[in-house]
């Protein structure tokens, strides 16, 4: 059950982020997590901290193959509220939060060095924990290789369906013969534009494409 303090936080955020948050979840009942664009990160901290004088008590990495995800651990009086935000691996940068947070500068030196995200801002960028030969040309110890939840087998497969809509397209054998017996187109997204429109509209809606790591622009996978 949320108390009077967390209804009050959350609702500050709600009003002044809106649309602005992705995502309302929770680690655990009394615990929720908000999830933001990398973009918007720093105004959703700087509510909680000018806000409701947070304080951060860290910053969690996780690699999951495609993007990192990174957690803003913030504590308001005993009260603990995660603030989550995604970046992407083809860019592994994001702003350093040092700005309105100073003594978040060493939890960012130390993620900086282990998954080698770099953190744009940041008073002394320095390595913290590796060498700095390390950081220049090895890969950080921590950093996955890039790679999705589509095995190399099926990433044609995968890539035509986002595309056209449709794995397998008719062979030209079989459409002639068709129209030498006069019988009916048959209706496929290779001719039905607004059918193809459709199908992508429902992949984007369930978010098959962030889940399979599909490159909308680009028309291919990103790994």
């Amino acid at each position: 059950m949320e108390t009077t303090q967390e209804k009050e936080i959350l609702q500050n955020l709600r009003t002044q982020l809106g649309e602005e948050i992705i995502r309302e979840s929770r680690m655990a009942p009394d615990s929720p997590v908000i999830k933001v664009s990398k973009e918007k990160l720093i105004d959703a901290l700087k509510i909680l901290v000018e806000n409701h004088e947070a304080r951060l008590c860290t910053i969690s990495a996780v690699d999951n193959g495609l993007d990192f995800e990174l957690i803003y651990h913030m504590s308001i009086k005993g009260f603990i509220i995660h603030v989550k935000t995604s970046v992407m691996k083809e860019e592994s940068k994001i702003s350093s939060i040092t700005g309105i947070i100073p003594g978040a500068m060493t939890v960012e030196r130390e993620i900086w060095d282990l998954f080698q995200i770099e953190f744009d801002g940041i008073s002394d960028p320095r390595p913290l924990i590796l060498p700095k030969e390390w950081r220049e040309n090895k890969v950080a110890p921590l950093r996955k290789p890039m790679g999705g939840i589509v095995a190399e087998y099926q990433k044609p497969t995968v890539e035509t369906l986002m595309e056209q809509g449709q794995v397998f397209t008719m062979p030209s054998t079989v459409k002639t013969n068709r129209e030498n017996m006069q019988l009916p187109e048959v209706q496929t997204t290779m001719n039905r534009p607004e059918a193809l429109k459709e199908i992508q509209e429902v992949a984007r809606l369930v978010k098959f494409d962030e889940k399979v790591g599909y490159n909308w622009h680009k028309k291919k996978l990103r790994y």
